[in-house]
């Protein structure tokens, strides 16, 4: 007798679950005692049917925290247990919309079977608040591929399902009469989405959405619903009206004069594994406030980076004021910094001026070139950050201030306190995150994705229709270093703006010093004796026949050139590189 038969004999519908598995199985009844189960399970922990039967799972395994998910109805999958020393993956889902009712379905197999990343509960627990109630909170929990992880009833109930049907299932596109799940898009940022309206069911909900990490590292997403309905909300704050009084937006710091942020994590452009790592160490040190010194050569995108720390923190609705160190002459960087009071000194404004630092009030304070800034401000910088607090000039009436550091520099720091120019006391203040922005030479994969959102800009700015660049434009500027990195690019490509004539950039359309560049790195020649055994075959071999020997030995020779890279090969010969091994296939170079 199959498990499916014996399930329907002991009163349980399994429905069209999918049981071809080598997997234990287990039914539970309404109490989360084992109403039957197959012989897998049997086999696994070396008892009878009648040793097992009727006794409570939690007798029979260690379920541990999972426990108290299975008596609330909670559906999870891919959770890691032990027994006897080896780590099994269990799933559970009730059979029906009511746990208390139906039963549910415990699902049992080695790690080995698991065939999607295993994202534990525990990280769930850790992210949630204390107060938070499994059974009636409406959650669901997804890993990084957007696979559902974990799911209860009354998430499912707003979606007019059962909870066990969508487990397994891939949150993008699992919602019924929904507008996609945003989980991925909160992964992809690291950012959370709290009290944001979302179409589920047909009905506009308000639903809070987080990131998970795991030692610093993104390990999924979780969700839940806090209104099934928006009109719940209406009708609540016109209940409580009287009784209430809105929140104000968070304060600009002192008289204002700071800038909220103006760019955020999706503000950095680029796929390369480099600037992925960069981008997910930006959202892990943004939720605490630590130091943060950026380094990095000129036109990196410091500044941007400095952007996203702060726009990901929980200072993102505070200021963010920055201040170019190497800008503002010598004699007024401490009034600049430390503001004054009225009559400070002859041409100081009247009713005084509030410094940089108290501007940065509860925000991001950002030091740009830091290592340009005069010793003697360097002292009395150290003694803001040891301090937390600024007497601005004037006066003797010292502020206290709550802010983040972020300094950069585009130049070696170490050389310069070494060389005395830079204290070491306040190195390593600032240094306590340091993060290196890689050039653009060394993510030249990220200049096409760059370079379109640069053109995409360009279009909107100057109300033209440019659709890209033509094969020998790139082919330019994937061979050229950019020393001025993303600033020169920018230029490169507004610059092109200006010239070009028609829908595609052309290579004349760029700047003279890129073209000129391009002259370091020619097409090789054959060598004598390639060309004589070319020239010898006239009249032996068809013209095709020796143009396609020519151009075997044309890659050939390129690729010994570049020490046989094949990217670096493609862009010698100004071809794409799946069209230069579709040759070395041709060729039968592999």
């Amino acid at each position: 007798m199959g498990f499916a038969q014996q399930a329907r004999d002991a009163g349980f519908d399994l429905g069209d679950r999918d049981l071809s598995t080598e997997s234990w199985l287990v039914v539970l009844d309404q109490r989360q005692c084992i109403a039957t189960s197959n012989e897998e399970c049997f086999a696994l922990i070396g008892k009878r049917p009648e040793e097992i039967i009727g006794r409570r799972l939690g007798q029979v395994v260690r379920l541990g925290f999972l426990h108290s998910f299975i008596v609330q109805g909670v559906s999870f999958t891919g959770q890691p247990i032990w027994i006897d020393g080896v780590k099994h993956f269990c799933d559970y889902a009730p059979l029906g919309r009511d746990p208390h009712a139906s039963g549910g379905l415990f699902t049992l197999m080695r790690s080995e079977q698991l065939d999607i990343p295993c994202l534990e509960v525990p990280d769930l627990l850790c992210s949630m608040d204390a107060g938070s109630d499994l059974a009636r909170e409406s959650l669901i929990l997804v890993n990084t591929e957007g696979i559902i992880t974990m799911i209860n009833q009354p998430f499912a109930d707003v979606l007019g399902i059962c909870a066990g049907e969508m487990l397994g299932k891939n949150v993008r596109s699992a919602y019924p009469n929904s507008n996609p799940s945003r989980l991925p898009v909160v992964m992809d940022t690291g950012q959370a989405e709290e009290a944001e309206p979302h179409l589920l069911n047909g009905r506009h909900a308000v639903v809070s959405r987080y990131p998970l990490f795991r030692e610093g590292k993104m390990v999924g997403a979780w969700g839940k619903v806090l209104f099934s309905d928006v009109r719940e909300v209406s009708r609540l704050a016109e209940k409580f009206q009287a009784y209430i009084k809105l929140p104000e937006k968070p304060k600009k710091g002192r008289r204002g004069r700071g800038q909220e942020f103006k760019y955020d994590c999706n503000s950095i452009i680029g796929h390369s594994k480099a600037m992925k790592d960069l981008k997910e160490k930006l959202l892990r040190i943004a939720q605490r406030p630590s130091n943060v010194l950026l380094m990095g050569e000129s036109g990196t995108g410091k500044e941007l980076c400095a952007h996203a720390i702060h726009a990901a923190s929980k200072r993102r609705y505070a200021p963010f004021v920055r201040v170019n160190c190497a800008a503002i002459p010598d004699h007024l960087l401490e009034s600049e910094l430390f503001g004054y009071v009225e009559g400070a000194f002859t041409g100081a404004r009247k009713g005084g001026q509030v410094g940089k630092f108290e501007q940065a009030d509860g925000g991001t304070i950002f030091l740009d070139e830091i290592s340009d800034m005069p010793l003697v401000m360097q002292a009395k910088l150290l003694r803001v950050l040891q301090e937390r607090e600024v007497t601005p000039l004037g006066s003797t009436a010292t502020r206290s201030i709550d802010m983040r550091v972020v300094a950069a520099t585009n130049v070696n720091l170490e050389e310069k306190v070494r060389d005395g120019s830079f204290r070491t006391d306040l190195y390593y203040r600032l240094n306590v995150i340091a993060l290196e922005i890689p050039p653009l030479r060394e993510r030249r994969d990220d200049i096409y994705f760059i370079t379109k959102h640069l053109i995409d800009g360009f279009n909107a700015e100057f109300e033209m229709t440019v659709q890209g660049l033509d094969e020998e434009a790139w082919q330019l500027l994937r061979n050229y270093d950019f020393p001025g990195n993303i600033r020169e690019l920018r230029n490169a490509i507004e610059s092109a703006f200006n010239m070009v004539t028609g829908s595609m950039i052309r290579a004349a359309d760029l700047p003279l010093h890129i073209r000129r560049a391009a002259g370091s790195l020619v097409l090789p020649c054959l060598d004598g004796d390639r060309q004589e055994g070319l020239l010898a075959s006239i009249g032996q071999k068809t013209l095709q026949e020796i143009m396609d020997e020519m151009e075997r030995q044309l890659i050939q020779a390129s690729l010994e050139r570049v020490g046989g890279n094949k990217l670096n090969a493609a862009n010698v010969l100004g071809i794409s590189r799946p069209g230069l091994y579709k040759k070395l296939h041709k060729y039968n170079l592999q």
